[in-house]
């Protein structure tokens, strides 16, 4: 019924695919069957047409048939970026969700080593000394017991390491599965907090999301270009509840968030990404320690269903006590011990 020669025939004429043809061909890198010049092709091509919205869903199926579940049974949120954004940033999502699990909310955080930046969230928390491996019985009774999991992706989408090498290549431009990351939780996430790195994308994800059975998230891209809520400039945001899709702006300075300079957030050869993760986690005032907690506050506000003033405040609380330091300690301490 399908073909590579007829896929790989439209994509050349920048026809886009079917979701059946995106899930065929997905499927087809995933078991091996396209050698690595055919899944470079692949992507370029789809690069070069643009992502088309059944595309994405197309993968994303292919992809979820294909994961190691984590099975739980209460309200879970993920935060993540999809990378990408070249902004050289520390690792914001992984130090929010740290503080919002600090505030009582159940994080089944999803992400991978490094690929197009220089610090994934499995090279910070491996960094920091916790085990990433945890089998899916695992992370489910970590996130119980610490409000807290972490799902490493090549664990869950063991078949991801048929295209690992091709998308090192194609690095550092993005790909599809920059994408498919934040949309294939193992947890099967009905609440997400997805930041992207450019508009465009902003509307592909949302589209997704909705078809693929998503009950709230937010999509969200700076205006500084960066795939977090910026505190520098104003967030553009869509909300999505059930299949309605709400466009606004969040706005930092009217939520009393201070900051300074971006380079502040940046990583050096001096300063990595955990050394900013930790003085986060220490309540040192700096510009990183105000990004995570504007972060953390939308997954806050998302999960409970609060304003983001008071998920603010009980993020700036939950640092101010430094519950956040021991959540990250609890962590750490769970994955070894198990």
């Amino acid at each position: 019924m399908y073909s590579f020669e007829k896929i790989i025939s439209k994509l050349h004429n920048s026809i886009n695919l079917t979701q059946d043809e995106a899930c065929y061909v997905s499927q087809q890198m995933f078991t091996g069957e396209l050698r690595e010049n055919n899944i470079i092709e692949v992507l370029s091509l789809l690069n070069s047409k643009e992502i088309y919205p059944d595309e994405l869903i197309g993968f994303a199926r292919a992809m979820r048939e294909i994961s190691t579940k984590v099975e739980i049974d209460e309200k879970v949120i993920d935060c993540c970026g999809t990378g990408g954004d070249g902004s050289g940033t520390f690792n914001i999502s992984t130090c929010a969700a740290f503080i919002a699990a600090a505030c009582d909310i159940k994080v089944a955080k999803h992400g991978n080593k490094a690929i197009t930046s220089k610090s994934g969230s499995a090279d910070l928390l491996h960094d920091a000394g916790a085990k990433i491996d945890l089998n899916p019985t695992q992370v489910s009774e970590c996130i119980k017991q610490v409000n807290f999991g972490f799902m490493f992706a090549p664990m869950h989408h063991q078949a991801m390491k048929n295209v690992a090498e091709s998308r090192k290549k194609i690095a550092p431009n993005k790909t599809i599965f920059n994408m498919l990351g934040p949309i294939t939780n193992p947890a099967q996430a009905k609440l997400q907090l997805i930041g992207v790195y450019d508009q465009k994308s902003m509307n592909l994800i949302a589209d997704a999301l909705v078809e693929l059975g998503t009950e709230r998230a937010l999509i969200l891209n700076s205006r500084d270009g960066m795939d977090e809520a910026s505190i520098y400039t104003e967030t553009d945001v869509i909300e999505i509840i059930g299949s309605k899709k709400t466009n606004y702006s969040i706005d930092p300075k009217k939520h009393n968030i201070t900051c300074s300079n971006i380079d502040n957030i940046k990583t050096t050869d001096n300063k990595s990404s955990l050394d900013m993760v930790f003085s986060v986690i220490n309540n040192e005032d700096s510009d990183a320690k105000e990004i995570s907690l504007f972060n953390a506050a939308l997954s806050v506000m998302l999960y409970k269903e609060i304003s983001l003033d008071e998920a603010i405040k009980q993020c700036r609380d939950a640092l101010n006590e430094y519950k956040v330091r021991d959540k990250f300690n609890q962590y750490i301490d769970f994955t070894n011990q198990v």
